[in-house]
This record gives structure tokens, C-alpha cells and sequence, in this order.
């Protein structure tokens, strides 16, 4: 008998002992409260268990109500004002004033020919800084803009390196032809318009290195400056410049790869027969002896695993900047080098870029910028080569034992893909050369006169080369093209 009340408190002991982690854990409380601001109730706000995934937004009266454990700390955000951290104890009203966030009112955003204070703006303004750029790895400035610019919808035509993107600022409005918006590099209008054809990109000539900011005018004022131009909206660069002190040097450069995140789910060999025999068994193709037994067969060819590859990727900036009080400089060159995942297809560019402001009177200062890029892109887009790809046949080998590339069974089936990509020569070469020169004089105390002239040179050359090939089979060359 006394063993039996051992056993049973023993037991009694060891349920106490599991299910008190459990209870300690499921402790959870509900705050409620409001978040207010110095004009009243903040709607939309972010009331979030910092470290953690849990999180509210206020309703139209400002109110939330969160589960949250004692000892957690609750961070209140919203946008244009400070965030405030309040840790959770036995309350279970928490009521928070926030404040506007005086830095971010006070930073200064390019419009037009000028700069303004964020809090004195009127008009609607996007901005994206350096700091993005850093955090990924850009071809263009266009793809710098991608996600990060609410009301800003970019979409990439093509997956070439060096391809362009369909950019659209609050929807599709156009009164000269295009959708696009315009591009003001330092002062600089870029015409982006030629970019929808999917290959040929203008931006791509930019080095996004060299960027400093990016202020998207996403409003009608925009119009008031660049006129109906500017009415699919206007995205303003703004480029490094040279800053008063000693002579600093920066380099930032990456080396990475680029893979298919997954393949096309296609027929293999095997499959391809059961399916060739399937079909002949309803009478829609007559019968063949080579797909009888196709058990036998391997697995065949992946064209997918032909035509794609792990594809090299390397950037490398470098720069110089400083001056004085009455001059300052800055000088930045920048070599890409992208291969495409689908064999035929790459994108290199050469950059050089340059700027120098003096002081040439107390009331009266100057500068210069600019900018030369060479640029080359290879892409076999032409022949859809990825969807002639997913259509080939996996009963054709790539190569032929003589080395030529082997070509299809049935005249219905697409041309060799590999081929396609690697006989066939299809590039364009770009030269870019910017210049801008400005005078920039005090009147007196709050007038400024500001003169600019720029231009911008373009130098593009189109080449396309294919031999004349018979089913991938190349028999002899013949140039076409220019």
C-alpha cells in the first residue's frame, strides 16, 4: 500500500513538473490603447511585440488590441514620425503620443530645377537613397526603383541582361504615345521612352554606383516644369559630388552567380514514348517501331539543362573625391561584366563619370559634370530560344557523332535551341557621352538665377550574324544583317 501512494505521487509530481513549462508559456495578456499624434488619432499605425512577428495597425480612432507576455516591449511606428518603445508590464492600457520625426522633415528632396524641405513639399515625392542600392545588386537604375517606391509598378520586359522594364508611375496615362516617364540625370533629361521594346535599354547605360538619391514626381506639378513630357511623372537622379576635405578613395566591387531557382516540369525520354505510342494507339499519328519498347530507353535529353547555366556576375567601382572651400571633385569609373542563365546571352559595360564645382565669385559658383559609358549586350531572344527549348524533343541529342548539332525527327518539332544560342550572333553596341555645365549666381538675399546647359550624345551599332543551317545542322555562312 505504501509503495502504490509512491508511485502515485511520483507520478502526480512528474505531470506537475511538464505541464508548468506549458502554463508558463500560454501566460499571454491583452493591451488595448491608442495612439495619438498632435492633430488627434493616428490611423494606420504600426503597433508590432519587438523581435517577433506579432503585430496590429490602429483602426480609424487610433485604438489597437494585441496579445502580448509580460516583459515583451511593444514598438509603435509610423510613417513621417518617431518610433516610440514601451515595455509591457501588468498594464493592460497602454495609450502612446507619437511626435514627427524632424530629420526626415527637414530632408532635402531634388523637384524640378531646385531642392525643397520634405515638410515644405506640396506635391506627392518618392525618395530612394544610396543605401538601397548598397543592399542589392542592380544592373540598371531602373531595377533600383523595383519595390521600393510606393505607387511606382516596374516590370521587366525580358529576362536578356541589360534588358529594359515597362515603368509606370499611378497607372498607364499618356499624351505623347508612351507611358514612360522621363529620366533627369544632374539636370540631364534621359528620354526612357525607347525602352518598351523589351531589349534595348537607356537606363542600362547608368552606373547605379554612382547614385546618390532617387526623387520620383509622381504628381501634376512636375508638368509645370518639363511640360507634357513630365506627364507620365519625372524621376530625378541625383549623382555623387565631391565634398569639402582631404581626397578620399572608396572601391566596392561583388562576384556572384546566377542559377534557375527551378525547372519546367517536361517529359523525359521514357515519357515521350509512352505518350508517342498513346497516340498512335487512338489513331491520331501512324505506328513507329523506335517508340515499341520504351521502357528501354534512358532518360534522354533536358534541353532545359542545355541551354541553362550557372551564370558569372561581377561588378567593380572605384572613386576619388574631395577639395576645398572654393573647388571640390569627384571621378568614379565602374566595369560590369553579366552573363546570362541562357547560353548566347551577356551584358558588359564600361562607366566613367566626373564633376567639378567651384566658387568663382562670394556670389557667383559654377561646375561641370560628366558622364561616358560603352556598353555591349548579346542576347538569341529573337527565336524564343527558351520556349523552342521546352518544346524540343528529348530523343535529339544536342551534337551529332559527326559534331554538328543534331536536328529534330519530325518536321513539326522546333530546330535545335542549343544551336540557335550559339551560332547565332545578335548584339548591340552603345556609346553614351553626357555633358552639363551650369552658372549659378546670387542676386541678393533669396533670389538665385540659375542657367544649365546640357547635351546628350548616343552612338548605337546593331550587328546580327547567323550562318545558314539546315535543322541546327550548319551547312555554311552567310551574313544578314547590319
Amino acid at each position: 500500500m505504501e509503495f502504490t501512494k509512491k508511485v502515485y505521487s511520483t507520478v502526480i509530481v512528474l505531470m506537475l513538473l511538464c505541464l508548468s513549462p506549458l502554463t508558463a508559456q500560454a501566460q499571454t495578456n491583452t493591451v488595448k490603447g491608442t495612439v495619438t499624434s498632435s492633430d488627434g488619432p493616428v490611423i494606420g499605425a504600426t503597433v508590432k511585440v519587438k523581435g517577433s512577428s506579432t503585430g496590429v495597425v490602429t483602426d480609424m480612432d487610433g485604438n489597437y488590441t494585441i496579445k502580448v507576455k509580460p516583459g515583451d516591449v511593444l514598438s509603435f511606428t509610423y510613417l513621417g514620425m518617431t518610433t516610440k518603445e514601451v515595455k509591457v508590464g501588468k498594464q493592460a492600457t497602454i495609450n502612446v503620443t507619437l511626435s514627427e520625426d524632424d530629420k526626415l522633415l527637414e530632408e532635402v528632396v531634388v523637384v524640378g530645377y531646385g531642392k525643397m524641405k520634405r515638410s515644405d513639399l506640396t506635391g506627392s515625392v518618392v525618395s530612394v537613397n544610396s543605401k538601397a542600392i548598397e543592399k542589392s545588386v542592380p544592373t540598371s537604375v531602373d531595377q533600383v526603383l523595383q519595390g521600393r517606391a510606393a505607387g511606382v509598378q516596374i516590370q521587366a520586359n525580358t529576362g536578356t541582361p541589360g534588358g529594359s522594364s515597362t515603368i509606370r508611375i499611378r497607372g498607364t496615362n499618356s499624351l505623347n504615345a508612351t507611358s514612360q516617364p522621363i529620366f533627369v540625370i544632374d539636370g540631364v533629361i534621359i528620354d526612357s521612352s525607347g525602352s518598351d521594346d523589351g531589349n534595348s535599354n537607356p537606363l542600362a547605360s547608368i552606373n547605379p554606383s554612382d547614385i546618390v538619391s532617387m526623387d520620383v514626381l509622381k504628381d501634376a506639378s512636375a508638368t509645370a516644369i518639363y511640360g507634357s513630357r513630365a506627364s507620365n511623372g519625372v524621376i530625378m537622379i541625383t549623382t555623387k559630388r565631391g565634398q569639402s576635405g582631404d581626397a578620399s578613395i572608396t572601391y566596392d566591387g561583388y562576384v556572384g552567380w546566377q542559377t534557375m531557382p527551378g525547372k519546367l516540369d517536361v517529359m523525359n525520354l521514357q515519357q515521350y514514348a509512352q505518350h508517342y505510342k498513346d497516340i498512335t494507339d487512338a489513331g491520331i499519328k501512324p505506328a513507329s517501331s523506335t517508340w515499341i519498347r520504351g521502357d528501354l530507353m534512358g532518360n534522354g535529353t533536358d534541353w532545359q539543362d542545355e541551354l541553362y547555366r550557372k551564370a558569372l556576375m561581377t561588378s567593380h567601382n572605384i572613386s576619388i573625391a574631395g577639395g576645398n572651400k572654393d573647388v571640390t571633385y569627384a571621378l568614379s569609373a565602374g566595369y560590369l561584366d553579366q552573363d546570362g542563365i541562357a547560353i548566347g546571352s551577356m551584358f558588359r559595360r564600361l562607366s566613367l563619370r566626373g564633376n567639378i564645382d567651384a566658387n568663382i565669385k562670394k556670389w557667383l559658383k559654377g561646375g561641370i559634370n560628366f558622364s561616358l559609358a560603352d556598353s555591349k549586350q548579346k542576347t538569341s531572344s529573337t527565336y524564343n530560344i527558351i520556349m523552342t527549348a521546352l518544346t524540343s524533343q528529348p530523343s535529339v541529342a544536342v551534337r551529332n557523332p559527326n559534331g554538328g548539332y543534331d536536328g529534330p525527327d519530325d518536321q513539326w518539332m522546333p530546330e535545335n535551341p542549343v544551336a540557335l544560342a550559339e551560332i547565332t550572333d545578335n548584339h548591340n553596341k552603345k556609346t553614351n557621352f553626357r555633358i552639363n555645365t551650369y552658372l549659378e549666381a546670387q542676386l541678393f538675399k533669396g533670389l538665385t538665377f540659375k542657367t544649365e546647359l546640357s547635351a546628350d550624345y548616343n552612338f548605337n551599332n546593331y550587328y546580327y550574324y547567323q550562318p545558314d543551317y539546315k535543322f541546327g545542322v550548319k551547312t555554311n555562312d552567310i551574313r544578314s544583317g547590319r
